[in-house]
Order: C-alpha cells, then sequence, then structure tokens
C-alpha cells in the first residue's frame, strides 16, 4: 500500500531543490508539477492559496492528484507550498501520511520574494515570518515528520540524505551526487546541490536589511527557535550564515 509524503516548504526555501532530490527514489512517484498548478486544479487551488480559512474540494484534489501518480509505488509525493497551512485537512483526506518540513534564512527566503515577485522588502519580511511561525507550528504539532533546513541540506548533503533515510526507508536509494535543474539568483541551470544563501544576503542592500530587521526584530522568538540569527549590517559574499538548529529538540542538523 503507498503511502502518501507532503512536503511542507515555502516558496524560494530550496522546496524544488529537496523535491527533486526525492524524486530520484525509485521509490517515490512524484507530481509532475506542484499539485497546485495542474491544469484541472489550478483555478481552484491559486484562488485565495494562502487564505487558512478557504474551503476546498480535498475529494476532489484527492482524485486529480491520483490520476497522476503512480500508485504502484511506495510513496506518492506532493510538494505545494501552500500545503504548510493545510496540514489538518491532509491528515484527514490523505492516510497513511507523513511530512517533511523545510524552512530557509529568512534573508535569503526574503530575497527571493522580493526579486520573483516585485514585493515590497516589509511584505516579502512579514511573509517569511508567516511562513517562520506556521513552520515551527507544524514542526511541534506533526507526529510523522522530519523537521530539516535548507542550509542542513545543502551544507552537508550525505547527512541530509541518511536522515531522509532514516525517516522512510523507501528513501534509501536517493541519489545526492545528481545535477539538479533549479531556477535560482544565478538563472536556470544543472548542477550538484549547492548553498545560494550567501549570493541571495549579499544581493540585499544595508537599506533591505535595515528594513527587514524593523520587522524581523519583533520575532527574535521564532527567528531563534530555528537557530537564525539576525544580521547587524549590510553582508558581503564572505559573510557566513550560522547552521540553524532544529526547533523542539529534534536532531541537530551538521
Amino acid at each position: 500500500m503507498s503511502s502518501y509524503l507532503f512536503l511542507l516548504c515555502p516558496p524560494y526555501s530550496g522546496s524544488t531543490l529537496l523535491w527533486k532530490l526525492l524524486s530520484t527514489s525509485a521509490n517515490v512517484s512524484s507530481l509532475p508539477s506542484e499539485g497546485q498548478f495542474l491544469p484541472e486544479l489550478k483555478d481552484i487551488m491559486r484562488e485565495s492559496p494562502w487564505k487558512a480559512e478557504a474551503e476546498l474540494p480535498w475529494p476532489d484534489i484527492k482524485r486529480v492528484w491520483e490520476t497522476y501518480w503512480d500508485r504502484d509505488k511506495p510513496l506518492l509525493l506532493e510538494k505545494s507550498p501552500p500545503n504548510m497551512i493545510r496540514t489538518r485537512h491532509i491528515r484527514r483526506h490523505f492516510q497513511p501520511v507523513r511530512f517533511i518540513i523545510m524552512v530557509r534564512n529568512p534573508y535569503a527566503q526574503a530575497e527571493g520574494l522580493m526579486r520573483h515577485n516585485n514585493w515590497t522588502v516589509q511584505r516579502a519580511a512579514n511573509f517569511s515570518m508567516m511562513c517562520l511561525r506556521t513552520q515551527l507550528d507544524n514542526a511541534r504539532e506533526l507526529d510523522d515528520a522530519l523537521v530539516m533546513t535548507y542550509e542542513s541540506l545543502v551544507e552537508d548533503p550525505a547527512r541530509a540524505c541518511t536522515r531522509l533515510a532514516d525517516f522512510a526507508g523507501e528513501l534509501a536509494d536517493i541519489d545526492q551526487q545528481a545535477n539538479f535543474e533549479i531556477h535560482s539568483i544565478d538563472g536556470t541551470l544543472s548542477r550538484p546541490i549547492t548553498n545560494l544563501n550567501g549570493k541571495k544576503i549579499a544581493a540585499l542592500s544595508a537599506d533591505d536589511i535595515a528594513a527587514m530587521n524593523e520587522i524581523f526584530i519583533e520575532h527574535r522568538d521564532t527567528i531563534s527557535a530555528w537557530g537564525y540569527d539576525l544580521l547587524a549590517a549590510a553582508p558581503t559574499g564572505a559573510q557566513a550564515v550560522p547552521p540553524p538548529a532544529e526547533p523542539g529538540g529534534r536532531e541537530q542538523p551538521l
């Protein structure tokens, strides 16, 4: 019997990289794109994607997704970022189900939100804080979940893959040496797992960081729970982002 695996990850936080890594397993069936963008569902799932109280026709969504999944595979994978606010509904309609929860340094995520969506600094910073708070709640409330960070994945892929395999034995054959075509700050390139935080944070101006910090300082506890720090000044390409700790006493990534 197949089980469902939902990747809960905010936008511009490495979800595509992790999704493609998981999809290298012969035991995983992935949708051809994010489930929310499938032609049968886009109008429904993209109308108010980040409205937590929005009612969605989950039985219909499940039926559509199951026409795309290979149900002979042990794991059926889905990665639409708004799923992170829909876990109550997902647990009701998809069983058995497991979750992978991932976040990214909020400065790096906010840079992506600004660059791709033409958002203001304030909107990007507020959204990144919503994501960290929501994922912290998910990490504390979901029992059958692996909690990790973008940084733990890209700084030590071998260790990350071991944790993934320990969490779900079906993932023991994922290929950490593969190249992945990802749209990033460098454009769309095919390359191995690479940490792009330095480039993204270096692209922020001193004014950007100051404006972000006005918002981030109000959420210092949430940021700290993930092991992140506030930046005191404009970064340079040489500045390191400290590796984050897992929340809730979970195993700390290296």
